[in-house]
């Protein structure tokens, strides 16, 4: 069999807003995007439609995370190390390291002061960004981490797996103290509301699961049908009343979310 070489080779990449399976995340004061864009970070201003900054560590970027009470912000790289940047400064503050493969999950606590990454050697580890130290790792996903969430006021925290499995971690004791099955296909991402009452996750397939949070551990389950083959991300809005769910494709669906009243007075 002869062999077809071809003439040219692609050089450089230009003009890539967002990378295809990238993350998005707003910077602390509102006014910028941060987008990862192949080996780069991009801070979009959001009024003008422009890029201010490009941040450049020459790896690609896997994931993002804002810091809502400042103005820095996380990204995971292929390599497994997390990079903390200040937006204003358009600087690199710290190199964090621990994982052995690529980082595809990146979550602060609502005190914002731990950072938890997950990665596709299916482990979790906590940081302490104020001391600038490693806490600890979480084993026990049999698959790549896809997603995490944490809950404050009882120090737990969620990650969702390709494994089709949550776990539910005790931060004190180092522990999982609860495995929750029930997903027919891998599970890609997750989130809870402001006062933690509920939880949501969106897996391959078009169906959203919906969970109470229940005495520290979570408990029942409804289930929402969407106009699409399967679920990328999902996102509760600051005012807990809507619910963004993007789907494979260019679709983003907004769901409303019902207060108690709201949900009784439509079931009539």
């Amino acid at each position: 069999m002869v062999k077809a070489y071809l003439w040219f080779e692609p050089a450089v990449a230009f003009c890539v807003i967002a990378s295809v399976d990238s993350s998005i995340a707003y910077a602390s004061s509102g006014k910028h995007l941060l987008a990862q864009a192949l080996e780069k970070v991009g801070v979009w201003h959001m009024r003008q439609g422009v890029c201010t900054k490009t941040l450049t560590p020459s790896l690609a970027v896997t994931s993002i995370a804002s810091s809502s009470q400042s103005s820095l912000f996380a990204s995971g790289y292929a390599d497994g190390s997390i990079r903390i940047w200040d937006c204003d400064k358009g600087t690199c503050e710290t190199t964090l390291n621990g994982h052995k493969g690529v980082v595809t999950a990146l979550r602060y606590n609502k005190l914002k002061s731990l950072l938890a990454f997950g990665s596709k050697d299916n482990d979790v580890i906590l940081w302490d960004v104020v001391g600038e130290a490693g806490l600890f790792r979480l084993r026990g996903h049999r698959d790549q981490v896809t997603d995490l969430v944490s809950w404050i006021p009882v120090k737990k925290l969620v990650s969702s797996s390709k494994d089709k499995f949550l776990r539910v971690w005790d931060l004190e004791t180092q522990h999982c103290m609860q495995i929750i099955s029930g997903h027919d296909t891998e599970i890609w991402s997750i989130d809870a509301d402001q006062e933690e009452r509920y939880l949501v996750t969106g897996s391959a397939d078009p169906e959203l699961r919906f969970y109470t949070i229940k005495h520290d551990l979570v408990d029942e389950r409804s289930m929402s049908k969407l106009n699409g083959p399967r679920v990328a991300t999902v996102r509760f809005n600051n005012s807990e009343n809507l619910l963004a769910c993007q789907v494979a494709g260019k679709i983003v669906e907004i769901l409303g979310v019902l207060d108690e009243t709201e949900s009784k007075r439509k079931a009539k």
